[in-house]
């Protein structure tokens, strides 16, 4: 508290910076709104979408953050099936696959966010599924066979979500089991033989038992779209073979308890998109071109656009996820209900043969002096075996005193147990000084286990001084305990505690019916943890305070929706991850390294100008800034401050996305729409630290900005006997655009590559509902 204190005068010169924002902002709505007039609801105009973002069910447009939010058909036209395909969703959110595993998820959220996959590292975007958090970023992408809603949050979570969520948070939200009987049924083929089955029963209310089912199946599969000249398509990198089974049971008699109970599983099995050599070091190339096993003509040149590869070893990867989610409510009183969110997670990932190198180009053996003979090379390859399973507890209070105060109090446990075994093989033809051949095929173990426990306590109310003026503000303190039991490369045992305080308070105004503003002050704490590839001890928490300033307006009988933000935030004890690849291996370590802020501006539009035609627009801006940003120097082994060439990885400064639909409702047959979709997202660096001696050929891997184009024809509600038929011929990546989603600068290995996004897919979905 003292601290906050001190910081107050600072606090009211962001906040009123922002307010003149604010004034910008809200002048050209509230013109073309008029003066207190009142739109009229018309039955053609915007739907309505209620989120739960602060716990309890509330309207989109009345809900005092920076949030969006897609619906199911949203989520069904757009084909989003998990969350590495959210980057049309939201402004300043950028999502993609990591670099090893089908199952890594790098998600950035104005700016903030973690690329490392390591089990001891959190990320700072928290994502939930029905309440309950997925506790490792490897390991959250994965099939969700029934969304009924994704709900993005920008900006500090702090007090409703907790720890881990600095940059903000990702609500998915399932079907709940329908009232009375049905089937859904789905099927989809596309080029790179792509199929995929999904199919749903509902019961309805079993007799009038209050009880209700939902179960659900979805096998998805494709071949790869890096061509392997040594190995089938199935096998080909970017390959997988998914299954996913879901089971929703629900009980509601309209009394004053209710219940809901899911089962997920998901198996999938694939080959993540394989790193192709982006640029190689003269004599790394001159090495393994004299190898007389090879000709002399071995080594192929690096290439910024070449998806082939060429190794007969299968690179695979396997993910499992077990859920079950419990939750419960009871009303205790008209003006208080009690809710328990109970969740169980488990997930096994096993990664054979990965390629990181790129070096399909290098096919063959080369003579190997350390021992003398002929044997095969790898740059750099690994294996990984890694599991986790984790347990939370949350029981809410929800109520309201009077017409003038709501409330949200709340106490939150979570505990988790993962292990990880990674071993490593990789080539230096030269030593870190660029001189002479230090080894081939040497070798690097990382194996450990690790803890994780975390205990909260929270609330926030909302108290109303007029029907127009509104004061949210909440409060949480965090108490976490982490521990780390090592056995390679260092035998060890570590254990550390963490603590915080964390705040949020929100001033709304409600100017007209259909216009509101707020300002909005947000604390965000990021747990400390530990390095097991590196021998220091580990990192401290990150913190991040946040103001921002918001418009949410409904204009023209709800047939217009413009939403905008203005938001700057001071992040404090950044853990920063490098990658480094030394003569112990490769080794991604997290430090507290610096300051930093970020400001920015995101926008959101919605249209119907006229009847059946749709146009939605977002736009994302940030400018981040290193303050401070300490490293070591490898030459003089002195700390120095870099921040005038900090970068922050995989994080785009623009995204933008556009959409347009347009229907035509008056076919005999049916509906018939037309849709296209854009994405776009600015230039990405892959290092925090470019150029030598960190990482050389960052300026050579980075990411150039790149737009997808998607598209469907979708011809709907076709009466089919006792139900209907919808048929959809789709497009994603229309253009056939070439792009990066990850980069790897190997540094003193003497080379560094890329992993490549999907090519142009195209196919035809069928889907009947009785």
């Amino acid at each position: 508290m003292r601290n906050l204190r001190r910081s107050t005068k600072a606090q009211r010169r962001r906040l009123a910076y922002l307010g003149s924002g604010l004034t910008l902002l809200a002048v050209s709505p509230a013109m073309a709104q008029g003066q207190g007039s009142e739109a009229a609801i018309d039955a053609q105009g915007l739907e309505d979408i209620v989120v739960t973002a602060q716990k309890r069910s509330e309207s989109l447009q009345r809900t005092p953050l920076a949030i969006s939010a897609v619906s199911a058909e949203t989520i069904e036209t757009r084909r989003i099936t998990d969350a590495s395909m959210l980057n049309a969703v939201a402004p300043n959110l950028s999502t993609t696959m990591g670099p090893s595993s089908r199952s890594h998820l790098i998600i950035q959220i104005r700016g903030i966010g973690e690329s490392e996959p390591i089990l001891t590292a959190d990320s700072p975007i928290g994502v939930y599924v029905d309440g309950v958090i997925v506790g490792r970023s490897t390991g959250a992408i994965f099939e969700l066979v029934d969304l009924e809603r994704i709900e993005v949050l920008r900006g500090p979570q702090g007090t409703l979500y907790g720890r881990n969520t600095t940059g903000g948070a990702v609500n998915l939200i399932t079907k709940k089991p329908s009232d009375e009987f049905g089937v859904d049924v789905t099927g989809s083929y596309g080029n790179r033989n792509y199929w995929q089955g999904r199919g749903s029963i509902d019961t309805g209310e079993i007799g009038q038992s209050g009880l209700k089912l939902k179960l659900s199946y979805l096998h998805k599969q494709a071949d790869g779209y890096v061509d392997n000249l040594d190995l089938k398509g199935s096998r080909d990198p970017g390959a997988y073979n998914t299954d996913a089974v879901r089971a929703a049971l629900s009980f509601d008699r309209g009394g004053d308890f209710r219940f809901d109970y899911a089962f997920d599983w998901a198996d999938m099995r694939g080959v993540a998109p394989m790193a192709q050599l982006t640029v190689a070091k003269q004599n790394l190339i001159d090495y393994f071109s004299r190898s007389p096993a090879m000709g002399g003509t071995a080594f192929i040149p690096p290439s910024t656009t070449r998806l082939k590869e060429a190794r007969p070893d299968l690179t695979a990867t396997w993910d499992r996820n077990i859920s079950h989610t419990a939750t419960a409510e009871v009303d205790l009183t008209p003006d208080l209900t009690v809710r328990s969110i109970t969740g169980f997670r488990k997930w096994k990932n096993t990664i054979a043969n990965t390629d990181l190198d790129g070096n399909s180009g290098l096919k063959g053996y080369v003579v190997s002096p350390t021992p003398p003979g002929i044997q095969p090379v790898q740059l750099f390859g690994a294996d990984n075996a890694r599991r986790q399973h984790q347990f939370s507890q949350e029981l809410n209070a929800i109520g309201q005193i009077g017409s003038s105060f709501e409330y949200v109090a709340g106490a939150y446990f979570f505990r988790e147990e993962a292990h990880e075994r990674n071993p490593q093989a990789y080539t230096f033809v030269q030593n870190i000084t660029g001189v002479g051949l230090v080894g081939i095929n040497l070798g690097n173990l990382v194996d450990y286990d690790t803890e994780s426990e975390s205990k909260a306590l929270f609330g926030q109310g909302t108290y109303s001084f007029t029907d127009t003026l509104s004061f949210t503000g909440g409060v949480r303190y965090t108490w976490d305990d982490k521990k780390l039991i090592q056995r390679a490369p260092f035998v060890r045992q570590l254990s550390r505690s963490f603590s915080k305080f964390n705040y949020a308070a929100t001033l709304t105004w409600q100017a007209t019916p259909d216009i509101m503003t707020y300002a909005r002050i947000a604390s965000g704490y990021k747990a400390g943890g530990f390095n097991p590839r590196a021998v220091n001890d580990g990192y401290d928490p990150e913190t991040v305070t946040s103001y921002e300033v918001g418009l949410k307006s409904e204009l023209f009988d709800r047939r217009l929706r413009f939403n905008g933000t203005l938001f700057y935030a001071d992040l404090k004890d950044k853990q920063l991850n490098q990658f480094v690849a030394g003569t112990g291996g490769a080794a991604s370590q997290t430090l507290n390294a610096g300051k930093a802020d970020f400001k920015g501006v995101e926008l959101e539009v919605e249209a119907l100008p006229f009847d059946n035609f749709r146009l939605n627009a977002a736009f994302g801006y940030v400018d981040r800034n290193f303050k401070e940003l300490l490293a070591v120097d490898p030459a003089d082994n002195q700390t120095k401050d870099y921040s005038d060439i900090g970068r922050f990885s995989y994080s785009p400064s623009t995204t933008l996305n556009a959409g347009a639909q347009y229907t035509i409702d008056a076919l005999s047959v049916g509906a018939l729409s037309f849709r296209l979709d854009y994405t776009y997202k600015s230039k990405v660096h892959y290092n925090v630290l470019p150029g030598p001696p960190f990482s050389p050929y960052d300026a050579d891997i980075a990411a150039p900005g790149y737009g997808l184009l998607d598209g469907r024809i979708m011809l709907a509600d076709v009466a089919l006997g006792g139900g209907s038929a919808t048929f959809t011929l789709w497009g994603k990546n229309l253009t056939n655009k070439v792009y990066r989603i990850s980069g790897i600068d190997f540094g003193s290995l003497g080379f560094a590559v890329n992993s490549y996004g999907e090519p142009r897919a195209y196919g035809v979905d069928m889907r009947f509902k009785f």
